[in-house]
């Protein structure tokens, strides 16, 4: 029978280490042809505000297809077809976006990269920084944010929470500047900084946007990024404004881009000198959904957690 797992049930089965190692495998398996990606798909209703998002895909190393929509997770075994679970999905999108990015940290900056910028101080960059301190050894967080009580608040809350050394900062320069990574974690229409300013050897995330209207990171980052990694090239060429910015000016070449799978698996090399520069665009793909929600299918099953569903 199927199971039912709450928002509860997921924060409690996947700590973010865990999820890192899970997205890891899922993206070594993408790039052993066993993966298939479903990007996202916006439907807007006529005269209202409302929309709903489709998005999914098949993980065939963890028997594993969903469909994500925009209040719940359908989750299909690849060896019997049948439903294994319905799960709620916000817990499981946040951890699984933090740890895409310590995914990308872990292939695509500097071994002991110790210092890192964070632009954004809501519920998103929680997880960011916490997918960055399970592959990295932080020491110090710089958090950037417009508004100050946020930035501070951010900062005492994380800093109870992980135990490190994180302070917030009164400007984007000194969020970039001595800063090994910088990621940004916003809403922002426009670029949230210069990137003439980041340092040789300076790993890039970019991870809050994902829509053609808006750009996180400037022309000169992208112009400056030896590497430049993409979740999924598709759903990139759909959603990620900077680089779709780029391409209609001319000056950006989708063949620049290589998917992250390429990276983890060693075809590309994410980190090619202490001098480059390394940009990872993340939109958030349907697949690290699915790998994560059948990793906590899994463990739900072995430790008696979750609601049977009468079908």
């Amino acid at each position: 029978m199927a199971l039912f797992l709450s928002n509860d049930d997921a924060r409690a089965l996947l700590p973010m280490k865990e999820c890192v190692e899970v997205l890891d495998d899922m993206f070594q398996q993408e790039a052993r042809g066993l993966v298939d990606v479903r990007p996202r798909q916006r439907q807007r209703f006529p005269d209202s505000n409302a929309t709903a998002t489709l998005m999914g895909g098949t993980v065939l190393g963890s028997d594993a297809h969903g469909i994500r929509h925009s209040s719940v997770t359908l989750l299909y075994n690849t060896k019997t077809g049948a439903l294994d679970a319905v799960l709620e999905p916000g817990t499981i999108a946040t951890t699984r976006t933090g740890a895409a990015s310590g995914v990308a940290a872990k292939y695509m900056s500097r071994p002991d990269a110790s210092v890192v910028g964070v632009f954004g101080s809501g519920r998103q960059a929680i997880t960011q920084v916490e997918g960055i301190c399970a592959v990295r050894d932080v020491s110090l967080i710089k958090v950037y944010s417009r508004n100050e009580e946020n930035r501070v608040r951010f900062a005492e809350m994380m800093r109870e929470r992980l135990g490190i050394d994180i302070v917030p900062v009164g400007s984007p320069e000194e969020c970039v500047r001595g800063s090994h990574i910088v990621v940004t974690i916003t809403n922002a229409a426009e670029p949230v900084f210069d990137g003439n300013l980041l340092e040789p050897g300076t790993c890039v995330i970019a991870a809050g946007v994902n829509s053609w209207t808006k750009r996180e990171v400037d022309e000169a980052t992208i112009r400056r990024a030896t590497v430049l990694a993409v979740d999924n090239l598709e759903q990139a060429k759909q959603e990620c404004g900077e680089l779709i910015w780029g391409a209609e000016r001319g000056w950006f070449r989708w063949t620049s881009a290589v998917p992250l799978h390429e990276v983890v698996s060693g075809r590309v090399n994410g980190y090619p000198s202490n001098e480059a520069i390394t940009l990872f665009e993340s939109q958030g793909i349907g697949t690290e959904d699915v790998a994560a929600s059948a990793y906590i299918l899994k463990k739900a099953r072995a430790q008696g957690i979750g609601i049977e569903l009468p079908f």
